[in-house]
């Protein structure tokens, strides 16, 4: 049966193994494949159900990925088979923006971590876009290694005293959609 669930989710991938007269066949071994790779193998049930648990990784990004399901036969029953789609969707982003406080015309370090969930993966190598008040400030790729995921820029401030808004962006990619976060630049 088809399937959908973004990169991270966990999906049930299900299969039934039927005779002509649409009655299950127990106990046989059931073989998953997605996009070539065998994923495992279940034996199916009372009712000719068998199923195997997946966590949708990275691969290609999103787009359509080939589920097979494959009963080799035995010298009961010919061997059998199936072919559906996973769809794949983009991961959701999460990108959190420290707020900051400093007197007119003082340096901001703006700071943002991002990473995907729902595994809460640290993006490394994305462009992010820093904004203040709407006004683009600068691109910057998030760091690697020990401070994966972290983006910084140091923002001499031109804004009056007052409340102003931090955003940081992501355009999106093939494997995570397109998100942002914000906090409170405060100028005194």
């Amino acid at each position: 049966m088809d399937r959908e669930g973004k990169i991270t989710a966990y999906r049930i991938l299900k299969a039934w193994l039927w005779k002509m007269d649409s009655t299950p066949v127990v106990g046989k071994s059931i073989a998953f494949y997605l996009d070539g790779t065998l994923l495992g193998t279940d034996n199916t049930r009372s009712t000719g159900l068998a199923q195997v648990g997946y966590t949708i990784a990275d691969g290609a990004g999103a787009g359509a990925r080939t589920i097979y399901a494959e009963w080799a036969g035995d010298g009961g029953y010919l061997p059998s088979s199936c072919t559906n789609t996973l769809n794949v969707l983009k991961a959701t982003p999460y990108i959190w923006v420290m707020p900051r406080s400093v007197p007119q015309g003082g340096i901001a370090r703006l700071y943002a971590y991002f990473r995907r969930l729902a595994d809460y993966q640290k993006q490394e190598g994305k462009t992010v876009t820093f904004r203040v008040d709407g006004t683009w400030i600068a691109d910057v790729v998030t760091l690697s290694g020990a401070e994966a995921g972290i983006a910084r820029y140091q923002y001499p401030t031109v804004e009056p005293p007052g409340v102003h808004t931090i955003r940081c962006e992501f355009a999106g990619d093939a494997w995570v959609e397109a998100g942002y976060g914000e906090a409170t630049l405060t100028i005194y």
